[in-house]
């Protein structure tokens, strides 16, 4: 069976944002998903779920302006706070925006796998992660989040799901004074190594769970990095990443056979954003990746760039009520 998986960088969503946000569109865009990650989600999430209000009569109703109240009672949904002001990581700055992830899912296609005590394993921000300061490597100004789905009517099957916002420009120089100096273009590789190297390998070799069987793993989100292949030129992000059993990002020019490596491979080089000036496409940011057992089992085409911007009337219309990111998508196969 095929499941459409798909990541959309929403654009500073909030509950005040929704009255000026054309919301059926945005519910009708991801209702093309099964499963769907969200970035720059504001305000605790709370546009996704609406806060509770009573009609003239009394009766508790939906607020105006959540998606809940327009993808239905079949769609499951959290929001996540990686915590990114200066309270948790001086250094980085301050973001005052209070941005999170969210997941949504159909609950006729995925659920959350249950633990050995009968407990639900909701999404979560993962912090667990080491960086190598010898390697120019920091902490990442957003944690990502990271869901575990099993298929419905596969219980055994689980898609893993690690969605990242990288960072964009550098903090003031007040902030860096603990940490190895790099250009805006040096962290966003940096950030991405840690995630490839440290993180993707991590999630993928977790087999503590009795009932989990060997899970496909894939990031997927804002890298604010570009393939090379997408003709958008720089910062780059690779196509291929091959990381050793110690972690180590090897050079791939050479023919590398050796069991137990990781070959990680990011895809989607269609342009993903919508350029601030014209009415054309811009940068390519938003990818997934994934290794080459998940890459080979379930990957069922290339990802692409989603038709939102024909589905919203054109370019002007898009950006002023939908977002300045284009939703990718992702299908897999699963039998």
């Amino acid at each position: 069976m095929s499941y459409k998986i798909g990541s959309f960088n929403v654009r500073n969503l909030s509950l005040g944002a929704g009255a000026k946000r054309d919301l059926e569109m945005m519910a009708d865009i991801i209702s093309e998903f099964d499963i769907i990650a969200l970035q720059e989600v504001l305000s605790e999430g709370k546009i996704l779920q609406g806060i509770s209000l009573n009609d003239a009569s009394g009766q508790a109703r939906a607020y105006e302006y959540s998606l809940r109240s327009r993808l239905g009672d079949n769609w499951d949904m959290c929001w996540l706070d990686p915590k990114t002001d200066s309270k948790w990581y001086p250094y980085l700055g301050d973001d005052s925006r209070g941005e999170g992830y969210a997941f949504l899912w159909r609950t006729d296609k995925f659920k959350c796998p249950v633990n050995a005590n009968g407990k639900e394993i909701r999404p979560r921000i993962y912090r667990q992660y080491k960086t190598d300061f010898s390697r120019g490597e920091m902490k990442l100004i957003r944690d990502p989040g990271y869901g575990r789905f099993q298929l419905v009517n596969m219980p055994n099957a689980e898609i893993r799901l690690i969605t990242t916002h990288l960072i964009y420009k550098k903090p003031s120089e007040d902030n860096l004074s603990k940490v190895v100096e790099h250009g805006a273009y040096g962290m966003r590789q940096k950030e991405f190594n840690v995630l490839a190297r440290n993180i993707y390998t991590s999630v993928s070799d977790d087999h503590n769970d009795t009932n989990c069987v060997v899970p496909y793993t894939i990031i997927l989100g804002d890298y604010n990095l570009n393939l090379a292949e997408s003709g958008a030129g720089s910062p780059i992000v690779p196509s291929l990443m091959i990381v050793d059993a110690q972690k180590n990002i090897l050079n791939t020019s050479g023919t590398i056979t050796e069991y137990g490596f990781y070959w990680i491979h990011t895809r989607q080089a269609d342009l993903s954003t919508v350029n601030a000036d014209s009415d054309d496409y811009s940068s390519n940011y938003d990818h997934f990746t994934y290794d080459d057992r998940t890459r080979r089992s379930v990957v069922q085409k290339e990802p692409c760039r989603l038709n939102a911007v024909e589905k919203a009337g054109g370019f002007k219309t898009y950006k002023e009520k939908i977002s300045d990111h284009i939703p990718i998508m992702l299908e897999i196969d699963l039998r």
